[in-house]
């Protein structure tokens, strides 16, 4: 429902709220306000499908929560596999369209946005928009690069892409981010030319490097568990060095945009094709042996794109993989600081799916939905377990949590104000090491303790304060979406339907109890619970006061920005 409030209530309710809110987190003991405080770790089993949903989705609502209760995780997990791909780009074509026939484009940059959160909001696959989206920041490109920004299409197929793969084989997806033109622009490999020592020209080496160190085997050699292997004198050994790099980017010598005539001209010059994989030009290729990792030759006389074909298989093979990649999805979507046990387990079924397959992201996905330092509560009360919740993403759990419905079926996020408050929206990280590093330390209690804390980074003292303002204008003014350009008919038809919280807001607990199983897994502690109850018991002149005023406290709680 629509809710419109005037300037009156709103400003008793912020004051009422804000109020409680600085004395209720002040007053919270120390370990509370950093962590949250479980009030016990025996769940229902309606509290623990939201759990695991918090983890394996963007966020659960009452519908996904009775049905993980109802089959558990595991079935959940094998229904999620066979559910239909919500694709991006015919979305994101017919917003294209739409705009394209107005006499005024301006909105076409947007569109990408829309299509994401269009799916991101009623696709029924939902298990597999999440991992995309972890994806997304880990083969990160970036519509902060002009060029991408004004290829939508593209963006979506691209993302499009990591949907597909995310149930698919770890090989084919690192092939296909290869071949990707909106990755060979992002990371300059499309028209990456042949050594030409006369004209002091050598070939690009930037996606060479990004591939090793970011998209398959990192640094430094690993154990399955993802501990480093250390040389005779006690040091990590580098998986590669400069020369390898310097190899590697032969491969990827002579790939171009698909679609034009085989000839310099077009090699160079041709009109850019966001949406086909790039295809080789061979006299651009480079036609000398590629000397890559531990000895491994790819030699001379084979096609460019047999010689990427070897290059790929070579990395896809490294025993680094499974634990390299294993631990960055973990970090995305269960806990930062894994143990080295889990990585193993994880890694284990990465290496072997059970059936010999290697490289089954199926077979990854679940061993680490399914593991039990992801399932079992009694990690809740590991200080070391848990992660700092996305600020992005806890944005859009709760209008999920909310079933937020629009009037006209569709959500035209635009996006620009919330990339700003946040620090965070999708597709458009400041760079290709993502929003924040998997292995940044905040000074203080996290780096003394020897442990990682990657959305800290983006968690300053000036974020802190401007993310606590939006979910204020989020819940009490109903700013769901930046919606359209200001003069869009679609303007404020995006809305929560806060029927059910309204029918019960007259019980307290009922309400908190309510709004703790969609939004905190029923882990609310009690200092929090009474800051709760303390500001909105005098708000009962309508039931929505009460409700908004909660959902705003339950928004910039630590029980919710902090999952365990």
């Amino acid at each position: 429902m629509k809710i419109q409030l005037n300037r009156r209530h709103f400003l008793k309710l912020t004051g009422a709220v804000g109020a409680a809110t600085a004395l209720g987190l002040h007053n919270m003991p120390a370990h509370a306000q950093a962590v949250g405080v479980s009030r016990s770790i025996d769940l229902t089993l309606e509290q623990q499908a939201s759990r695991f949903l918090t983890q394996a989705t963007l966020g659960p609502n009452p519908t996904l929560i009775n049905e993980v209760a109802l089959l558990g995780p595991e079935a959940w997990i094998e229904a999620q596999f066979n559910q239909p791909i919500g694709l991006l780009q015919p979305v994101v074509e017919q917003f294209i369209e739409e705009e394209e026939a107005k006499e005024d484009e301006g909105e076409l940059n947007a569109t990408f946005s829309w299509g994401w959160w269009q799916q991101a909001m009623t696709s029924p696959d939902v298990l597999r928009q999440r991992v995309a989206f972890a994806l997304s920041e880990i083969f990160v490109i970036s519509q902060q690069a002009e060029e991408l920004a004004d290829m939508p299409a593209g963006v979506a197929n691209y993302y499009d892409m990591l949907l597909r793969n995310s149930f698919g084989n770890f090989r084919d997806l690192l092939m296909e981010v290869s071949l990707h033109p909106t990755m060979g622009f992002y990371l300059s490999h499309v028209r990456n030319r042949k050594t030409n020592i006369a004209e002091n020209r050598f070939p690009d080496e930037n996606y060479a490097r990004e591939i090793m160190q970011l998209f398959s085997i990192g640094l430094f050699e690993l154990n399955q568990d993802g501990t480093q292997k250390l040389d005779a004198d006690g040091n990590p050994i580098p998986t590669y060095g400069n020369e390898e790099i310097t190899e590697l980017a032969k491969v990827f010598t002579g790939l171009t945009y698909a679609g034009g005539n085989i000839n310099h001209e077009e090699f160079l010059y041709g009109e850019p094709n966001a949406t086909e994989p790039m295809v080789m030009f061979e006299f651009e290729h480079e036609i000398s042996d590629k000397k890559l990792l531990n000895g491994f030759t790819i030699f001379a006389g084979q096609t460019g794109m047999k010689d990427i074909q070897d290059a790929v298989d070579h990395l896809f093979n490294h025993d680094n993989v499974g634990p390299f990649m294993g631990h960055k999805l973990i970090q995305r979507l269960v806990k930062s600081n894994p143990s080295p046990a889990y990585i193993s387990r994880v890694a284990a079924a990465f290496n072997d799916n059970g059936q010999g397959v290697r490289g089954d992201m199926k077979a990854m996905i679940k061993a680490i939905l399914i593991d039990p330092e992801a399932r079992d509560t009694s990690f809740m009360n590991d200080p070391t377990h848990g992660m700092l919740r996305e600020p992005f993403v806890r944005y859009v759990h709760l209008l999920r949590a909310l079933e937020t419905q629009s009037t006209t079926g569709t959500f035209k996020n635009n996006g620009y104000y919330t990339h700003h408050v946040l620090k965070q929206y999708p597709m458009n990280s400041p760079s290709v090491f993502n929003f924040f590093l998997p292995a940044h330390q905040p000074l203080g209690p996290v780096a003394d303790a020897g442990l990682v804390a990657p959305e800290f980074q983006i968690t300053t003292s000036v974020s802190a304060v401007t993310g606590i303002n939006f979910m204020n204008a989020v819940t009490f003014g109903q700013y769901v979406m930046e919606v359209g350009d200001g003069d869009d008919e679609d303007e404020m038809t995006i809305s929560f339907d806060i029927a059910e919280a309204e029918s019960i807001s007259g019980n307290l607990d009922a309400l908190i109890d309510y709004l703790d199983l969609l939004l905190t897994y029923g882990t609310l502690s009690d200092e929090m619970r009474q800051v709760i109850k303390n500001a909105i018991e005098p708000l009962d002149e309508e039931p929505m006061y009460r409700v908004f005023g909660a959902l705003y406290l339950f928004t910039i709680s630590p029980e919710y920005a902090v999952m365990k």
